[in-house]
C-alpha cells in the first residue's frame, strides 16, 4: 500500500527574512482532537500574525492582540511564546498555517496540518461462495467510512495484486477472480487504513469445486506380466473436490465394482487386457479416465533334454530335443553354460525346440541345456552330457629303443579314442600280450628287433597300429682317473688318464663341472682317454674328472683336484718407513707361494729372525737402517728378497701461539708468533680451522712462524691458531681471538622530523663501533644527555629545532656526529562540510565548504571514498576549502567528503549524501490503446523525477484523477478519446505530460453451448450448438481442450452434428469465439453418450443359497428388477439376489433392465429345474449339481 505525504515543511527565504520553524504536536491528527503549533527558533516578536491560508487568525503588537477574520471558537493564541493551538480539530481545521514577524527581526515560517477521519464499518462481501474451477468467477465487495481512505486486500497473508484473472477497481473496493482456480479458497478480507487507523475486515473463505485432475494409475507389483494365480492390486488416486467416484473396466466392459483399490485374486489367462480408472466429479461434471495393460501368463513348470537314438560319432550327426510344460515363450540352448549361435553345422529346428549338430567332433563335447523362459518364469533343463565316440587314432609307443643286457623294458602304448581302445602287441609278427603297457623279462642281445601294437574300438569298429625297434647292449662298470705320482709344477707339463671298465661308445673331461676343450696347451690322445696340459699354468688348478658314456647308460669318474705348485712371487713387506724415538714398530712379509713360503729377516747384513713378523721396541737411533725379507719355496726350489729403510725423529711436545702487547686497531699492523718444541718439519697458519695462505696484506718470516698482517681490516676478525708438524707427530695451538677495535662510523639517530603539541618523541642514536660507542645529546649548543636514547615528553611549539648526538670510542679516540631537525605542529580535531543553504536541482550550481578545526592543513574531497580532481564542471578555492559544481548533473550524487592533513594527524568529515531534484522527465503511459465493452482498463503513468512527481489525469481535457493509476471499471464505448497525464515536480516546478489515444469496441459478454436433443443417446443425432452474445469474428471447437476436425461444423462453425451419436464421441466440448482482442471459451459441455440396457444376461451361482446376478451393457447403469413367473410379482430391485435351493427349482426368474434416460427396458429369464438346478449359465460342472442335489434333500429332511 502506498502511502501519500501527509506533512510538507516548507522554510521560504525572501532577502533580509529569518527562517522561522513550527512545530505541531501531532501531524496528521484524528478529527476532536487538540493540536498545538510551537515556534522552535523563536526571538521576540514585537508585531506579527498568524494566518490559515490567506485569512488572519490573529495579530498583534507587544501591547495589543487582535482576532483576525479567519478567528473561530476553539482557537487560542499565547503571545509569550506565540504558540497557537487549535482545540477539537475537525476535517475543515486541515490547510496551511503561518507564522510572520513583521517588526524589526522579520521572519517566517509554516506548516501544513492535516486533519483526518478513522477508519469504522469495515466489511467484505462476495458475491458466493460455492464455485466451480475454471467455470466461474467471483466479486468481493469492500465498505467502510474514514478520511482518507486506502484499501487493499489479502489472501491468507499475500497481498492481492492485479494480474490475468484478477482485477481490482480503481479505489480497490472491488476486485475480481475470472475464472476460479483451487488456490484461491482464502481467507480473503479487505484492509481499510489512513495514517491514523487502520481497521481489516472479517475473513471469507471460498469453496471451490474442482477436478477429476492428476488421475494417476498404479499397479502392485509392477510388472510386465504376471503369472497365473498372482494377486494383482491396482490403485487410483485423483486430485478433487469433492471426492470423485471411481468406477472400473476390463477391456472396456463395467466393472461391478465402485472404490480406488481394485485387487484381482486367482488370476487367470482370461483375465489379461485393459483395465481402467474412471473417476468422477458430481459437482464439477467432469470426469477422467486412466489404462494399465495386464497380461497373465501360466508360467513353465518343467524343462528337459530328449536325445536321438543311437550313439554320438564323430563326423556323423546327432540332435537333442527340449521339452517343455507350461506357457511357450522363447527356447535357448547352452553349452557348458554359454548360450549357442547357430552356424554351419550348428542348426535349431521347430521354433528352436530342436538342436542338430552335423558333422561331429570331439569339440562337441559338453553339458547341454535347453533355456525356455516366457515373461513370467524361466526354467533351465538338467545338464544333458554329451560325449562324441571316436578313434582310436595316433597310435604312439611309449618306451626305451635302447637297454642292456640282463635289464627288462616297459612298453606303453597310447592311442586317442573314446570308448578306451582294446590295445594288442606283437614281437617280429608274433603275439605277445593283450594289455596296453607290456613289461619284458631280462633281455639279451636274441630279444632285439621290431615290436608292434594295435589299438581297436568296439564303438566305431576302427583299428590302428604302431611299431618300434628295441637294441641291447653291454652297460659301463666303473671309470678312474690316474695321474702316476707326478707333482704339478707351474710352467712344466702334466699328463691325466681315464681307465674305463666296460663298453663305451665315447669319452669326454671335466674341469670344474665344466666341458673340456682341447686347446694350444691341452692335448688329448685318439679315444679322448688321456689329455696333457704342456706348460701348467694357475688357472689348470681344478677338479678333474673323465665320463664314459653309451646308449644304455653312463659313468663319470671320482674327482682329480689339481693344484699348480709356484712361487714365491711378488715378496713385499708392510711397515712403517719412519719411526719415533722410544716407541715400537712391526714389519710383516708376505709373498705369493704354493705351497706358502718360509720367511728370513736381516739387518745391515745379519740374520735377525725365522718368522714372516719382525718387531722393533723402543727405538733409538741406532736401530736407523736397512731391513731384508727373504721367502723360499721346498717345492719349486725358488726364494725372493724384498727391503725398507727406516728413519727416526724426536716427536713435537708443545706448539703456542703468542702476539706482541697491543690492542688490534683497524688498518694497523699486527703480528703473531707460533713457538714449538721438537723436530720441525713444517708450519702452517689456520683461520677459523681454514689453511690460511699469505697474500698482498700478510708476511711471513722465520721458516712461517712469524705471521704479520699489514693493515688490519674488519674480515681478520676470527679464531687464530699454528700447527707444526714432522713425520711422526703434529700439534695445533690453542685458538687466539682476534678481535679489530674500530669506529665509530655511520652515526645515525631514528626518530621523527615532526611532532605533535603535547605528545612525545623518542630519538635513539646508533653507530658502528668496536667496542660499542658512548653517546651524547645535545639542543642548541647545550648537553641534554649521556645515554643512546633520548626521549622529549610534552611537546611545545619552542621545542623545535636541531638536535645532535656525538658517538665516541675510547679504544680508537675517534667520534662522530649526526642531527635531526624536529618540526611541532598542532593536530586536527574536527572536520565538517557544509552545503549552502539551496536546494540541489539539476542544472544549478552548488558550493559546499569544507571547516577544519586548525589552520595550514591541506584539503583533499572525496566522492564515494574516490579523491576528487577539478574539471570543467567543477572549482576548488580557498585552499581547496570550497568545493564549486557550477551546474549539478545527476552522475554528482553521491557520499561527499573531505579530508584535511598536516604531518602529524589526519581526519576525513563525515559523508555528506547529495541528492539532486529532478525532473519530471520522460512522462510515459502503460496501458492498451483498445478495449472491448465490460471489461477493467488501467493505465499506468510513470516519469523520472526527484522527488516523485504529481499525477493528474486529463480525459479529452478534463481532469478525471489525481493519481499514477488510472483505472476505468466497466469500460462502455464513452471512453473512447484521448487521454492525457500531467506529471509536476513541486521542488524543480517543471510539468511534463504525455499522452494515449484510447478505443473501445463492443465485445463478447457470453458464449455458451447448448444440445438438440437434451439427453445425448448412442444411435441418435446429436447437435451441439454454440451461443454468442456480441459481435466475433470467427468460432472453433474444442474437444479435450484439442481442436476439432472441420468435417464435424456447420452452420459457421456454429454448429456441431454427431449423425448418429457413438460413444466414441464422449469428452469435454467448448466452443471459442474470437473477436479482435482475444478468444472467449465457453465452458465446458460434457458430452456422455447414453446407450442400453445391451447384452442382458443372469448369472447364477449355485450353492445352499443360489445367487443370480442380472448384468447388463449401459449408460448410465442399468435399473434392474426380478420378477417370478408363477406369482409375477417383483423380488428385488437390484442386480444380485440370493434364494433358497428349494425357493428356486422349478420356476422362470426374469431380470429387467432399465435405462432411466434412454427409457429402453430389456428383459431376459432363466428357467432352473431339477436337472439343471446346479448348472449356470457359464458352467456344467458335476460336482456342484450333486451338491446342490444333497442340499436340497438334507433341506427337505430337515
Amino acid at each position: 500500500m502506498g502511502f501519500k505525504l501527509l506533512a510538507i515543511f516548507l522554510l521560504i527565504f525572501p532577502e533580509g527574512l529569518t527562517a522561522l520553524t513550527l512545530h505541531p504536536s501531532a501531524n496528521p491528527v484524528p478529527v476532536g482532537t487538540k493540536v498545538t503549533i510551537s515556534v522552535n527558533n523563536i526571538s521576540s516578536i514585537s508585531f506579527g500574525t498568524w494566518l490559515f491560508g490567506p485569512s488572519v487568525l490573529f495579530i498583534w503588537t507587544s501591547a495589543v492582540t487582535y482576532n483576525g477574520s479567519a478567528y473561530t471558537t476553539g482557537i487560542s493564541f499565547n503571545s509569550t511564546s506565540y504558540t497557537l493551538t487549535l482545540s477539537n480539530v475537525n476535517l475543515n481545521s486541515s490547510g496551511l498555517y503561518a507564522l510572520e514577524s513583521m517588526g524589526s527581526n522579520q521572519g517566517r515560517g509554516q506548516v501544513i496540518l492535516d486533519v483526518q477521519e478513522p477508519v469504522s464499518g469495515v466489511s467484505a462481501n462476495v458475491s458466493k461462495t460455492n464455485l466451480v474451477e475454471f467455470n466461474e468467477s467471483v466479486t468481493f465487495t469492500c465498505s467502510g467510512s474514514g478520511t482518507p481512505m486506502w484499501i487493499s486486500w489479502q489472501n491468507s497473508s499475500s497481498l492481492v495484486t492485479a494480474s490475468e484473472r484478477i482485477t481490482l477497481s480503481n479505489d480497490r473496493k472491488v476486485f475480481t477472480i475470472n475464472p476460479v482456480t483451487r488456490y484461491d479458497q482464502g481467507p480473503f478480507s479487505c484492509i481499510v487504513a489512513n495514517n491514523i487507523s487502520r481497521v481489516e475486515s472479517a475473513q471469507i473463505n471460498l469453496n471451490i469445486s474442482y477436478g477429476p485432475s492428476n488421475l494417476i494409475l498404479t499397479v502392485s507389483p509392477q510388472s510386465i506380466a504376471y503369472a497365473s494365480g498372482s494377486v494383482i492390486s491396482l490403485s487410483c488416486s485423483v486430485d478433487s473436490k469433492p471426492t470423485a467416484s471411481i468406477s472400473w473396466t476390463h477391456n472396456d466392459v463395467p466393472l461391478n465394482y465402485v472404490g480406488s483399490n481394485l485387487v484381482l485374486t486367482n488370476t487367470t489367462r482370461n483375465k489379461t487386457g485393459q483395465y481402467a480408472c474412471i473417476a468422477r466429479n458430481a459437482a464439477t461434471l467432469r470426469y477422467a479416465t486412466e489404462t494399465k495393460s495386464i497380461r497373465i501368463l501360466d508360467p513353465i513348470t518343467e524343462v528337459t533334454v530328449n536325445p536321438q537314438a543311437g550313439y554320438p560319432i564323430e563326423s556323423m550327426s546327432f540332435s537333442l530335443t527340449c521339452n517343455i510344460v507350461g506357457s511357450m515363450g522363447s527356447i535357448q540352448w547352452m553349452k557348458n553354460n554359454t548360450y549357442l549361435v547357430g552356424d554351419s553345422r550348428i542348426t535349431f529346428l521347430n521354433q528352436n525346440s530342436t538342436l542338430n549338430l552335423t558333422q561331429l567332433n570331439i569339440n562337441d563335447n559338453g553339458q547341454y541345456k535347453c533355456v525356455a523362459s516366457n515373461d513370467v518364469s524361466n526354467m533351465n533343463s538338467p545338464p544333458y552330457n554329451l560325449m562324441v565316440n571316436y578313434g582310436p587314432r595316433n597310435v604312439v609307443i611309449a618306451g626305451p629303443s635302447v637297454t642292456g643286457v640282463g635289464s627288462s623294458v616297459t612298453l606303453n602304448c597310447s592311442a586317442d579314442s573314446y570308448p578306451q581302445s582294446h590295445y594288442s602287441w606283437y614281437f617280429n609278427g608274433s603275439r605277445v600280450w593283450d594289455r596296453s603297457v607290456y613289461i619284458t623279462g631280462a633281455l639279451s642281445v636274441n630279444n632285439r628287433g621290431q615290436y608292434t601294437c594295435s589299438a581297436m574300438n568296439n564303438i566305431t569298429s576302427q583299428t590302428s597300429n604302431a611299431s618300434m625297434e628295441l637294441t641291447v647292449i653291454v652297460p659301463v662298470s666303473a671309470i678312474t682317473v690316474n695321474v702316476n705320482n707326478q707333482q704339478p709344477v707351474f710352467n712344466q707339463s702334466f699328463t691325466i688318464s681315464c681307465n674305463v671298465v666296460g663298453d663305451f661308445h665315447s669319452i669326454h673331461w671335466i674341469k670344474n663341472g665344466g666341458r673340456l676343450l682341447p686347446n694350444n696347451r691341452n692335448t688329448f690322445s685318439i679315444n679322448n682317454s688321456t689329455v696333457t696340459i704342456n706348460q701348467l699354468a694357475l688357472n689348470d688348478s681344478g677338479l678333474y674328472q673323465c665320463a664314459a658314456w653309451n646308449p644304455v647308460n653312463n659313468m663319470t669318474s671320482v674327482a682329480y683336484n689339481l693344484t699348480v705348485n709356484y712361487g714365491p712371487w711378488n715378496t713385499a713387506i708392510s711397515g712403517p718407513t719412519v719411526g719415533a724415538v722410544g716407541s715400537n714398530v712391526t714389519y710383516s712379509c708376505s709373498a705369493n707361494s704354493q705351497p706358502p713360503s718360509q720367511y728370513s729377516w736381516f739387518f745391515n747384513g745379519s740374520k735377525m729372525s725365522d718368522s714372516w713378523v719382525y718387531v722393533i721396541s723402543n727405538l733409538t737411533m741406532n736401530n736407523r737402517g736397512k731391513y731384508t725379507c727373504m721367502a723360499y719355496n721346498n717345492i719349486t726350489r725358488t726364494s725372493s728378497n724384498a727391503t725398507v729403510d727406516l728413519t727416526l725423529f724426536n716427536p713435537i711436545s708443545s706448539v703456542t701461539l703468542s702476539v706482541p702487547n697491543q690492542q688490534p686497531v683497524f688498518n694497523q699492523s699486527f703480528t703473531l708468533t707460533c713457538n714449538v718444541n721438537g723436530d720441525v718439519s713444517s708450519i702452517k697458519w689456520m683461520k677459523n680451522s681454514m689453511l690460511m695462505l699469505p697474500n698482498n696484506r700478510t708476511t711471513l718470516s722465520n721458516n712461517n712462524s712469524t705471521w704479520m698482517i699489514n693493515a688490519l681490516a674488519l674480515s681478520d676478525v676470527g679464531q687464530y691458531q699454528c700447527a707444526a708438524h714432522n713425520p711422526v707427530s703434529n700439534m695445533t695451538s690453542v685458538a687466539y681471538n682476534l678481535t679489530v677495535n674500530y669506529g665509530p662510523w655511520n652515526t645515525i639517530i631514528s626518530g621523527p622530523t615532526v611532532g605533535a603539541v603535547g605528545s612525545s618523541v623518542t630519538y635513539s642514536c646508533s653507530a658502528n663501533s668496536q667496542p660499542p660507542s658512548q653517546y651524547s645529546w645535545f639542543f642548541g649548543g647545550l648537553k641534554m644527555s649521556d645515554s643512546s636514547v633520548y626521549v622529549i615528553n610534552g611537546l611545545a611549539m619552542n621545542n623545535g629545532g636541531q638536535y645532535t648526538c656525538m658517538a665516541y670510542n675510547n679504544i680508537t679516540r675517534i667520534s662522530t656526529n649526526a642531527t635531526v631537525d624536529l618540526s611541532i605542529f598542532y593536530i586536527i580535531s574536527a572536520v565538517t562540510v557544509n552545503i549552502n543553504n539551496t536546494q540541489p536541482i539539476y542544472n544549478q550550481p552548488l558550493i559546499l565548504t569544507c571547516n577544519v578545526s586548525v589552520v595550514g592543513t591541506s584539503i583533499q574531497w572525496m566522492k564515494n571514498g574516490m579523491n576528487m580532481l577539478p574539471d570543467n564542471r567543477t572549482t576548488l578555492s580557498n585552499n581547496n576549502s570550497t568545493l564549486r559544481i557550477n551546474t549539478l548533473a545527476l552522475s554528482d550524487e553521491g557520499q561527499y567528503q573531505c579530508a584535511a592533513y598536516n604531518p602529524v594527524s589526519n581526519m576525513t568529515s563525515m559523508a555528506n549524501n547529495l541528492l539532486i531534484n529532478y525532473g519530471p522527465w520522460n512522462t510515459s503511459i502503460t496501458g492498451p490503446t483498445m478495449a472491448e465493452t465490460r471489461t477493467n482498463v488501467t493505465f499506468r503513468c510513470s516519469a523520472s523525477s526527484r522527488p516523485e512527481s504529481q499525477y493528474t489525469w486529463f480525459f479529452n481535457g478534463s481532469c478525471v484523477a489525481n493519481t499514477s493509476v488510472y483505472v476505468i471499471e466497466t469500460v462502455t464505448l464513452n471512453n473512447t478519446g484521448r487521454y492525457t497525464c500531467s506529471a509536476f515536480n513541486s521542488i524543480t516546478g517543471i510539468r511534463n505530460n504525455a499522452t494515449l489515444d484510447f478505443t473501445v469496441y463492443e465485445g463478447i459478454s457470453a458464449v455458451h453451448v447448448s444440445s438438440i436433443p437434451s439427453i445425448p443417446e448412442v444411435g441418435k443425432n446429436l447437435q451441439l450448438m454454440c451461443h454468442v452474445t456480441g459481435p466475433y469474428n470467427t468460432i472453433h471447437w474444442l474437444r479435450n481442450n484439442e481442436t476439432l476436425p472441420m468435417n464435424l461444423i456447420t452452420n459457421n462453425n456454429t454448429t456441431l452434428d454427431f449423425i448418429p451419436l457413438q460413444s466414441s464421441n464422449n469428452g469435454n466440448y467448448q466452443c471459442v469465439a474470437t473477436n479482435v482482442f482475444r478468444g472467449h471459451m465457453s465452458r465446458p459441455y460434457q458430452l456422455v453418450a447414453n446407450f442400453g440396457p445391451l447384452n442382458v444376461q443372469i448369472l447364477v451361482k449355485p450353492g445352499y443359497s443360489t445367487t443370480l446376478t442380472c448384468k447388463a451393457e449401459s449408460q448410465p447403469p442399468a435399473m434392474y428388477q426380478w420378477i417370478v413367473d408363477h406369482n409375477k410379482t417383483v423380488v428385488a430391485n437390484q442386480a444380485t439376489i440370493e434364494v433358497a435351493i428349494q425357493d428356486i427349482l422349478g420356476y422362470n426368474f426374469t431380470c429387467v433392465a432399465r435405462n432411466p434416460l434412454t427409457n429402453m427396458t430389456v428383459y431376459t429369464s432363466h428357467f432352473i429345474s431339477d436337472s439343471n438346478a446346479g448348472t449356470s449359465v457359464h458352467s456344467g460342472v458335476m460336482l456342484t449339481t450333486l451338491i446342490v442335489l444333497l442340499l436340497a434333500v438334507v433341506n427337505e429332511w430337515m
